[in-house]
């Protein structure tokens, strides 16, 4: 098997089983199924920061090292870590999260009020949504990715399971006991607290203890994790603190002079921080763009966390003085100066390198992952806003819930939906379930959240009218779609069974169809070429881009690089393959 850059790493070590030991080396081979990942060398090369021709000429001195012989391919074992918690969340934000929060959108649509459901139910919401959603995704994925970026093994493993069973638990005891009136079981409360800081506090050791085995060189992207879960701790240890309150006061509400600016404080110290870690380390290879320029990513680390718990204790104590107020809308410029340095140092939204260029591969989470960028700009621009909105009113308080669905949903849910849609398939070593299912899935998402956002605004903009309430109530319904079709389609990846047999040669075509790959059409019907050429592929006629490419490139993959219509295009090649019969 002659290797070039749109070679499936999987493929090759299938063939070859003598290149694992490369692969292995560079810590390729574990970033995939038990057969390595499906993804062309080049862009793996860039992503594990790889020089390619080094790789590759190591690679075919293995092989010829080889000499052909058979080779047995060690028994390697699919690590699944991820997936529980990955299923469980998605389980959770389709019965407390989402679903429970479009009933209450609808509800509150109906009655034209946003102060018309018992608060209790919306802060169990919330907390189902921040641990149970976003929290059980950003600890499954770090399990499975920071042993990967750190090149060392997950350290402590057998804990992972305890530490599963009680964030799960806990999360269940929270969102059922803190809304219902009974005080014969309001102790559960304490247990539910408990059991956070137990599961959190392994989570960390886990973490911390992998990320020091590492002999990998420090990068700029392992502060953000350090102090990722230095903020998740203390969320914890707050949220606890909050737990106490409600079984010592026999209350079922947190004071939401607390719980708002907790809810940030969890938002841009733990979820934005590991998000952010993630993306300095994976987003450049990701949209084949420039390297993060450091200083500008070290600027954020460094005011953000400063402006982090001085937004937190101003906000708690701006009811009571007139520094703390002054204090609260002043800091929120230093952290929106951050966000936006973080941007421009990620680079996200600047032209490809066109570095893998020539690289076949699905890239449709691209979208996604800029799009997820664009809410983050939308939720800083309202942040900027709600100072000067009069503390207190009616309008800063339905301007900052637009402010935390654009943060949750547009920013942090469409990041999760993006890397989950490129790192799934890649953990599994196959092809995400529906490529159909994920566009459905960001269409959706996008309109239920520019929905939900923009006329919880104009309610308080234009003092309640009706139609804006009735598009509020509206809005849950789509994300709720949106993210049952994620759910679905990402649940029926991770289930998907590998097939562990050689690739077999290619029967002869008869008929051409849309996952017909464009080589095995010239190769075996070379009267198509003309067809190739007339509908517009001009680097057909380079024999080597046949070989290369056209070896990955399905029919269906290839009409939509050259916005080709498929079906007169598969026309063409079948009645060109039946005039030779």
């Amino acid at each position: 098997m002659k290797i070039n850059r749109n070679t499936i790493i999987k493929d090759l070590i299938e063939f070859h089983p003598e290149t694992l030991a490369v692969f292995k080396k560079y810590n390729l081979v574990i970033a995939g199924g038990v057969r390595g990942p499906n993804e062309p060398i080049a862009f793996f090369a860039k992503a594990h920061e790889v020089d390619y021709d080094t790789l590759v000429k190591e690679l075919n001195e293995a092989i010829e090292k080889g000499g052909g012989e058979h080779i047995e391919i060690p028994k390697l074992e699919e690590d699944k870590i991820y997936e529980k918690f990955a299923k469980t969340a998605i389980i959770l934000t389709l019965t407390a999260g989402v679903t429970f929060g479009a009933i209450i959108l609808s509800y509150i649509a109906m009655k034209a009020n946003f102060n018309s459901i018992y608060y209790a139910l919306i802060q169990a919401h919330g907390h189902a949504q921040l641990y149970g959603w976003v929290g059980l995704f950003i600890m499954g994925f770090a399990l499975y990715i920071v042993p990967r970026v750190k090149n060392t093994p997950l350290q402590n493993k057998g804990l992972v399971n305890t530490c599963y069973g009680l964030i799960v638990t806990s999360i269940l005891l929270r969102a059922i006991i803190q809304p219902l009136p009974f005080h014969a079981i309001r102790f559960l409360l304490l247990v539910s607290g408990i059991l956070e800081i137990l599961s959190i506090c392994l989570f960390i050791f886990i973490i911390l203890k992998t990320i020091f085995s590492s002999k990998e060189k420090i990068a700029v992207f392992d502060k953000f994790f350090k102090m990722g879960i230095i903020w998740f701790i203390i969320a914890a240890c707050i949220d606890l603190g909050m737990v106490i309150y409600l079984y010592a006061h026999s209350s079922y509400e947190i004071p939401r002079s607390i719980f708002s600016p907790y809810v940030h404080l969890y938002l841009f110290g733990f979820v934005c921080m590991f998000i952010f870690a993630v993306n300095i380390r994976t987003v450049y290879a990701f949209l084949d763009i420039k390297p993060v320029r450091e200083e500008a990513v070290n600027s954020t680390f460094w005011i953000l966390n400063i402006s982090i718990p001085i937004y937190f204790i101003a906000h708690i104590f701006a009811d009571k003085s007139v520094l703390a107020l002054r204090c609260s809308q002043i800091i929120v410029f230093p952290m929106a100066f951050a966000i936006f340095a973080f941007i421009y140092g990620l680079r996200v939204f600047e032209r490809s390198t066109k570095e893998l260029h020539d690289v076949i591969m699905d890239r449709s989470y691209a979208k996604t992952i800029r799009t997820a960028y664009i809410w983050l700009i939308v939720s800083t621009i309202i942040l900027l806003v709600i100072p000067f909105l009069g503390h207190g009113t009616h309008v800063q308080k339905l301007f900052h819930g637009s402010l935390n669905h654009a943060l949750t949903v547009g920013f942090i849910t469409m990041i999760i939906i993006g890397y989950a849609s490129k790192m799934v398939p890649t953990f599994k070593g196959i092809d995400m379930h529906s490529l159909k299912l994920s566009n459905i899935t960001f269409v959706l998402l996008n309109i239920g959240c520019f929905i939900r956002v923009f006329s919880q605004i104009l309610v308080g903009i234009s003092e309640g009218k009706s139609v804006f309430y009735v598009a509020v109530g509206t809005s849950g319904w789509f994300e709720l779609a949106a993210l049952g079709i994620f759910g679905y389609n990402l649940w029926k990846t991770m289930d998907t069974t590998i097939q562990e047999s050689k690739p077999s040669l290619p029967k002869k075509l008869t008929k051409v169809t849309k996952d017909t790959k464009v080589f095995d059409i010239v190769d075996q019907h070379p009267e198509t070429l003309q067809i190739f050429l007339d509908f517009g592929f001009a680097q057909m006629a380079n024999p080597v881009m046949r070989n290369t490419m056209g070896r990955v490139a399905s029919i269906e993959m290839a009409t939509k690089m050259h916005n080709v219509d498929l079906d007169k295009f598969l026309d063409a090649l079948n009645n060109k393959i039946a005039e030779k019969k």
